[in-house]
């Protein structure tokens, strides 16, 4: 979905991570829900599948000194993706003030270079999980909600040389990596008719990584007796900066959103 080249990095093994973000997963939302359920009134959920159309400027440095610098187009995505999901969920007692959210992005992405002599293929595996508790000061219908949890970037890399005439292997460079930061953030919902509302949201985490931030602006169209469901779209901006050793990595996405939105 989003990343520059990075290939030339050293291992960073993310088993520890990993099991990390998944321990946060299975606290923040029971916990969430916990919180929530001492006002009674029934669950709600919401559940949207989206696509985010990114292009993506990237630079890379080396002790300090600029090494490469490109962009990856959305076609060059869709051309090399093996496979790619994203959703966001979100789960919160009725009349209550508080909801546990959960938005994940996962790409599985391949391609080959062929040269004179060499021959490369690449695989890339990445994921991008937030997971959150959120606040509503003046309820749901108000609109405005805050929120704090934790963000985790994965980016696993895999690179097979070998010999363009009779294949040769000569080898594999693996770049494993990974982050989880501390997540904090603001959104606030406006309605601008009978079935349309906007809905904007920045955030910013850091830890692991040297910091990332996004925002949003995203439209619905609600549709079905109960507006139970909606068209989503709209456009979102993220900054991600990252270190591993002596190579450092400055990444910009950006591009329009789709999704569709269902309410349960």
């Amino acid at each position: 979905m989003f990343r520059g080249f990075s290939a030339f990095r050293q291992d960073n093994p993310g088993g520890g991570a990993r099991v990390q973000i998944l321990a946060l997963l299975v606290l923040v939302l029971p916990t969430g829900l916990a919180v929530a359920g001492d006002t009674g009134g029934g669950l709600s959920w919401s559940v949207t599948p989206y696509l985010w159309a990114t292009e993506t400027k990237y630079k890379l440095k080396a002790d300090g000194t600029p090494i490469g610098d490109g962009k990856v187009t959305f076609d060059d995505l869709v051309d090399t993706s093996d496979t790619s999901f994203q959703f966001v969920t979100e789960a919160a007692i009725k009349g209550g003030k508080w909801s546990v959210l959960a938005d994940v992005t996962y790409l599985d992405a391949s391609d080959t270079f062929k040269g004179a002599i060499l021959r490369v293929d690449s695989e890339s595996e990445n994921w991008v999980v937030d997971a959150a508790i959120a606040w509503w000061p003046g309820g749901e219908e108000q609109g405005l909600s805050l929120f704090a949890g934790g963000r985790y970037t994965e980016m696993d890399d895999r690179f097979h040389f070998k010999t363009v005439q009779d294949k040769e292997k000569l080898g594999v460079l693996k770049n494993d990596r990974d982050f989880l930061d501390v997540l904090i953030g603001v959104r606030q919902r406006f309605t601008l008719g009978e079935r349309w509302a906007l809905f904007t949201r920045a955030d910013y985490s850091d830890g692991d990584s040297d910091g990332i931030w996004q925002v949003q602006a995203v439209v619905r169209y609600a549709m079905g007796s109960k507006q139970q469901y909606g068209l989503m779209f709209g456009y979102r901006y993220k900054e991600a900066e990252f270190k591993n050793g002596k190579l450092e990595e400055k990444n910009k996405y950006y591009g329009p959103l789709l999704g569709f939105n269902f309410r349960f």
